[in-house]
């Protein structure tokens, strides 16, 4: 069974009200007189019809025969039928020469109330006598025999029109109710929807989103409710990350403390000095490491816990990659490690300058530290069109031996470092880099192609 939901009634009481005062107004316009149905107007157009399929039927005859006259009394009976009415063709004397009565439908005793008289000599009166009332018009018509003058006499009912009219504003507010309900139906299922899907949220379950394919104003409130719903996922589990990011990451610079601080203790209650220096220097070194862990950490989360500012920098890729080349340069050392750029002309990025040089930074850091000695770094950067979506893809690749599908989207997980915890870094560079380039619309991703890493950052264009 169909529900009628509070917001369909409240369409109809709305609808109704409006309805009424309408009929109301209208109904008092024309109780006062101060809106009439177009009587002269219809008179006229019956008028000119009948004088029309006269004026065919004569076809010329030069005079009226019987044959004649009964073919237009004829025509006169049909005519006068279908309005409720007599109709008559007079000759210039004023002589009856057809018509669709019996009895003359005019006795003289009758008030006429001249309306209307047209430049073409049509006449149209309001006739009345006692109660009764009658629309009366005549209008000369041209013929060979002669001229000859066409009467058409319609009975009037008092205001039947007003009451036609009134009946049909009443027959279309009732189609117009039934026909609320189903759209009432269709406005209100999104918010139907949007409710339980908030109530979910509520409830922590962040996965439920809702149908933004409408165009209009629901659409949109959907569109939004769906990028609200995003931004509190993303926000909920960056909280996660970072509570557990934090709590196994310094776990291990804690413990070293606390076996340094412990072994500094045990000397200081011996009477011994020997060492303690050495100790308390490593504790300082831990110390510096958790503090430097924590402000990435926080910068990191910065990125899910915050929504991030527009996009407002045009800039030029290929210089932006030499730039970030000459910044990595220095970490090369000793080691004759090449960076070989391989630049095809791109168009110019929109994007947020400062946290596009982080991901170039740490995308080519990460290749020159993992790189062999004697190795080197390809930078490939160029414009892609695919699917009518043109783009900038930027390819980094270094030698490293091949790393399986789970390792290659490992390296994007915060503080996986694959083993190599004695080079220098947090293992956060990439994590950032993925985050930076996803709110950019991007995306990036790792492969090993025949013993070369390769990260591949595709960054559409506006």
């Amino acid at each position: 069974m169909m529900k009628v939901s509070r917001l369909y009634l409240k369409i109809l009481l709305a609808f109704v009200l409006v309805l009424a005062v309408t009929i109301v107004g209208i109904g008092g316009l024309l109780k006062m007189g101060h809106m009439r149905p177009p009587l002269n107007r219809h008179a006229l157009n019956r008028n000119g019809a009948l004088k029309r399929i006269i004026g065919l039927e004569i076809d010329g005859a030069a005079e009226l025969d019987p044959e004649l006259r009964n073919r237009l009394n004829r025509i006169l009976t049909i005519y006068a039928n279908a309005f409720d009415g007599e109709a008559w063709i007079a000759n210039e004397r004023g002589e009856i020469v057809a018509q669709s009565y019996r009895t003359p439908p005019l006795d003289g005793g009758e008030e006429l109330d001249l309306k209307l008289v047209t430049d073409q000599g049509d006449h149209v009166y309001f006739v009345s006598k006692g109660d009764q009332g009658s629309i009366y018009s005549y209008g000369p018509l041209k013929t060979p025999m002669g001229p000859l003058s066409v009467h058409l006499l319609n009975k009037w009912i008092t205001r039947n029109e007003e009451i036609w009219f009134m009946e049909g504003l009443a027959l279309m507010a009732t189609v117009a109710a039934l026909l609320l309900i189903p759209v009432s139906r269709r406005i209100t299922r999104p918010m139907i929807q949007m409710t339980r899907s908030a109530q979910r949220l509520a409830r922590g379950d962040f996965s439920p989103r809702v149908d933004e394919n409408r165009k209009d104003e629901m659409g949109t409130l959907a569109r939004t409710f769906n990028h609200m719903a995003s931004s509190l996922e993303k926000m909920v589990r960056g909280g996660r990350e970072l509570t557990a990011n934090l709590s196994h990451e310094l776990r291990s610079p804690l413990a070293r403390i606390r076996v340094s601080q412990q072994i500094v203790l045990e000397r200081l209650e011996a009477g011994r000095t020997d060492g303690v220096v050495k100790h308390v220097r490593r504790m300082e070194a831990e110390i510096d490491h958790m503090d430097s862990l924590i402000d990435q950490i926080m910068k990191l989360s910065k990125l899910d816990l915050q929504e991030p500012p527009p996009r407002a920098d045009m800039v030029n890729m290929n210089e932006m990659l030499e730039e970030a080349a000459e910044r990595v340069g220095p970490l090369t050392g000793g080691r004759s490690i090449r960076l070989q750029p391989h630049l095809a002309p791109v168009p110019f990025f929109r994007c947020r300058r400062q946290d596009l040089r982080i991901v170039l930074d740490n995308v080519l850091s990460n290749a020159v530290k993992y790189s062999q000695d004697n190795g080197r770094v390809d930078i490939h950067c160029e414009a892609e069109r695919k699917n009518d979506q043109e783009a900038v893809v930027i390819r980094i690749s270094n030698g490293y031996p091949d790393l399986t599908g789970e390792e290659l989207e490992a390296v994007f997980a915060p503080f996986r470092r694959l083993g190599y915890d004695n080079v220098e870094g947090h293992g956060l560079g990439l994590a950032f880099a993925r985050k930076i380039v996803e709110d950019h619309g991007g995306t990036i991703h790792a492969e090993s192609v025949n013993g070369t890493f390769r990260v591949t950052i595709k960054l559409p264009l506006d």
